[in-house]
């Protein structure tokens, strides 16, 4: 049976290894062609950080469609190329997603986080919740950092001695993952590693 590719929805012709090797190909050459994976290493506090890709207006689209029109189908586009190379390079770490209000999982129908990143397959560990609907893309950037006040941890689970993936899919300044990283430290956690699926320029 042909596979098709999820962004563009036409019949992907491929011949190349990867594609040998991996017959559930959902994205074709001239898309995976246009998203530009960068690999893009930073530094947020003390924190190593990873992005898969540069916030382009491609990978806008594709996070609204997915994000915003509900579209579930894409959760696996975005990481697919390199799943096997993620699962090796984290393969001892808890993931931690950052946090979403539950009312906008519960209208979305999916936690649009976790959908990407449990394509992993790693351990997880809910111990991250948001307390409040602080949308950050709604706030100045002053107020951005008043995203500490409506994120919570479970006191009752302990990351002492734990390797902890924090994942998210756009960073833009960092306020949330500031805020979530300085909880998993003083929730004992030994080493947090930062990855999200795409960076924002900075202005």
């Amino acid at each position: 049976m042909p596979n098709y590719c999820k962004f563009c929805f036409k019949k992907i012709e491929d011949y190349s290894l990867f594609s040998f090797i991996h017959k559930k190909n959902n994205l074709c050459e001239s898309c995976f062609s246009k998203m530009k994976a960068k690999f893009i290493k930073f530094k947020i506090g003390n924190t190593n950080g990873t992005a898969l890709y540069e916030y382009s207006d491609v990978l806008k689209e594709l996070i609204y469609k997915f994000k915003g029109c509900y579209d579930y189908e894409l959760n696996d586009v975005f990481m697919s190329r390199y799943m096997r190379y993620l699962r090796v390079k984290y393969y001892d770490f808890y993931i931690v997603y950052v946090p979403s209000f539950h009312i906008d999982d519960e209208r979305r129908g999916f936690n649009h986080v976790r959908a990407i990143f449990s394509n992993l397959k790693l351990k997880e560990l809910d111990v991250l919740s948001k307390e409040s609907p602080h949308k950050q893309s709604d706030q100045s950037l002053k107020n951005r950092s008043n995203i500490k006040d409506v994120i919570a941890i479970d006191q009752k689970i302990s990351l002492k001695g734990k390797k902890i993936l924090l994942v998210d899919d756009i960073m833009t300044t960092g306020s949330t993952l500031l805020a979530s990283i300085d909880l998993l430290r003083k929730q004992g956690a030994k080493k947090i590693e930062v990855l999200v699926i795409a960076k924002t320029k900075k202005k």
